[in-house]
């Protein structure tokens, strides 16, 4: 005599290593994802883009050239900056780009017996400056004053800077020059050696911070592609592998997670 057929439910059980592999899958996405984001927002948020149209920053920085500058603190001697002056110490108004010689507190001269600026009484080897300029064309000296700066440009016979507007608030300052573009080349402005060697200030490693950034970025994407491709490709072999599994068992038809089991034969049936 026929039994009725039995529908039993059986819980499709995933495999210990393939669900650690799929954790693991996920959480190296979250990180490459979260990764990319940071990358992407810190130069976003605090990265600005200028183009210099003045040859006074010549040799270092030639008109047309784009300018990427970093806001906030920390200036160092040495570094360039975007400037904002107001009409009346400029009398032009704008932006200006100008080398920092002198910090709040400084005495800065020129000059000494071979015809150097001097720092706090310490010579400048300034080799950025055009060739064939002297570092200034008349003798000056200056006592730097609170929440003030002395900023020159390097081509010093035709910039316009702090030898005539005198020292300028620090508070002006838009923007420390960080790297700057000629074509589709981008070169890191570091702080010069002439800095470095009289002690007046650090070597300059602020630009790796944002090179580093640029190569996390990179890598990030290239392991969401990598992730892209493997999670496609798993996709396509567990789909293989289930309809070769399904067509191995015949006799388990699956309904819905539900697995309907014949019941067994009867011998004394036909």
């Amino acid at each position: 005599m026929a039994q009725p057929d039995v529908a039993t439910r059986v819980p499709p059980k995933e495999r210990p290593k393939r669900r650690i592999g799929r954790i693991v899958f996920w959480a190296l996405v979250g990180l490459a994802t979260v990764s990319l984001i940071i990358t992407i927002a810190i130069p976003i948020l605090n990265i600005q883009a200028y183009t210099e149209q003045s040859p006074t920053m010549e040799k270092a920085i030639f008109p047309g050239d784009r300018l990427l500058a970093v806001s906030g603190s920390g200036l160092h001697r040495g570094d360039v900056i975007v400037l904002r002056l107001p009409a009346r110490q400029s009398r032009a108004g704008g932006l200006f780009i100008k080398r920092v010689i002198g910090l709040p507190g400084d005495h800065v001269a020129c000059c000494d017996a071979r015809g150097r600026i001097t720092v706090n009484g310490k010579p400048l080897n300034e080799t950025y400056v055009y060739p064939g300029n002297r570092p200034a064309l008349s003798s000056f000296w200056v006592s730097v004053g609170r929440g003030q700066i002395w900023v020159m440009g390097d081509h010093r016979n035709i910039s316009v800077d702090s030898r005539k507007w005198g020292p300028v608030p620090v508070t002006g300052v838009v923007g420390r020059v960080v790297f700057v573009g000629q074509g589709s080349d981008f070169t890191a402005l570091r702080t010069p050696r002439a800095f470095v060697s009289a002690g007046l200030a650090p070597a300059d490693t602020r630009p790796d911070v944002y090179l580093r950034l640029a190569f996390t970025a990179l890598a990030s994407i290239a392991l969401l592609l990598l992730l892209t491709i493997v999670g496609i490709t798993g996709s396509v072999i567990r789909k293989r592998r289930s309809r070769r599994a399904a067509a191995a068992r015949p006799l388990v038809e699956p309904m819905y997670g539900v697995y309907r089991i014949p019941p067994p034969r009867d011998p004394a049936d036909p």
